[in-house]
């Protein structure tokens, strides 16, 4: 499965909001992304590597 991080509706930011105020910690909310990984070579594998490192990401390569 993979995820990315939501977008939450203004009117259940307070929700949130309240919840990470009582037990002290920042919350993310992710949502589930209907793709499948790809399946790479090493040659693939390692560009997308490559610019992870230079971007400061992570990236998921998907069927498409």
């Amino acid at each position: 499965m993979l995820y990315s991080l939501s977008n939450i509706p203004e009117d259940k930011l307070a929700a949130l909001q309240s919840i990470e105020q009582d037990i002290g910690q920042p919350l993310l909310a992710f949502t589930e992304v209907k793709a499948e990984p790809a399946r790479l070579d090493r040659d693939k594998l390692a560009k997308i590597r490559a610019l992870e490192d230079d971007l400061g990401v992570v990236l998921v390569a998907v069927r498409g």
